[in-house]
């Protein structure tokens, strides 16, 4: 199974949205997994009531491409008018899709597989953290070997 990072703006919403739903704590296992929710209860609150939970609708298949570093990002070179990329356009690997300036540096975003850009996250100019979401991507259909 891969491990992912989860980027501290998503951790810090779902901190913020378990403190208002009054959960109290959260445990996780492993192996054969185990999840256990508390909630805080109080004398005017009821306790919750087990409801089921439906199943996550299955999302087409996407890549994301994270901040290489906390900075600035920049959706164009600042010399031109024009982004580096719009949603809807078609992206080689390597491609360069955006840029993040850290002081004086301005480090390139490049795309880490051929695919159609669904969507551009952050807006131009916008502060970002390490590996958060700048753009999501449709990759292009492995080839498949065709030699026998």
């Amino acid at each position: 199974m891969e491990k992912t990072a989860i980027p501290l703006p998503t951790l810090r919403a779902l901190a913020r949205k378990m403190q208002s739903a009054g959960l109290s704590s959260l445990a996780l296992d492993g192996k054969h997994w185990s999840i256990r929710l508390t909630f805080a209860v109080t004398p005017s609150t009821p306790p919750p009531v087990s409801a089921r939970v439906p199943a996550p609708e299955i999302p087409p298949i996407t890549q994301r491409i994270g901040a290489p570093m906390p900075g600035t990002l920049l959706r164009r070179h600042p010399h031109n008018q024009q982004d580096f990329v719009a949603p809807g356009q078609h992206v080689q690997a390597g491609d360069v899709v955006a840029l993040v300036q850290v002081g004086p540096l301005y480090v390139p975003v490049r795309s880490s597989a051929s695919g159609t850009v669904q969507a551009l996250t952050p807006q131009h100019l916008s502060p970002v953290e390490y590996d958060e979401e700048i753009l999501t991507f449709a990759p292009l259909a492995d080839k498949v070997n065709t030699a026998r």
